[in-house]
């Protein structure tokens, strides 16, 4: 599984604030549909915050995270991180921030590995995170 990420991307993303687009109202009122992210609202930015109940790596050796965020009707949400990690590499148990870009996991990787492995057809890729207070 490839994530197409390229690094002139990543530190552009790392650099800039997060920006609202067309959707952003609606997207950070409730971005999901049927407990899961809404595919709809791809590339709109939004923040998630919740107990780290799975890690597992890529192919490539990229950590998703399986983020509980404890609300009625609402699954278990993957998480992929370029952030750096918030205090320490990030376990289960840890509760964290994550703020991102609502995505497609085959827009992420087109083989549809991470799809297959996250069992899921969104996930945030998250460019902030930090521990939660």
């Amino acid at each position: 599984m490839k994530l197409l990420i390229p690094a002139s991307i990543l530190l552009f993303l790392c650099s800039m604030p997060l920006a609202a687009g067309p959707y952003a109202v609606q997207a950070n009122d409730n971005p999901f549909l049927a407990g899961e992210l809404n595919p709809r609202y791809e590339g709109e930015v939004t923040a998630l915050a919740g107990e780290v109940i799975k890690v597992e790596m890529t192919k490539q050796k990229y950590p998703v995270y399986l983020l509980e965020l404890r609300m009625e009707g609402i699954k278990p949400i993957w998480v992929t991180s370029i952030a750096p990690e918030p205090g320490g590499k990030v376990k289960l148990g840890d509760n964290v921030i994550f703020k991102g870009f609502i995505s497609i996991a085959s827009g992420l990787d087109p083989s549809g590995e991470l799809e297959k492995m996250i069992e899921s057809k969104t996930l945030l890729l998250a460019v902030q995170a930090q521990r939660a207070k």
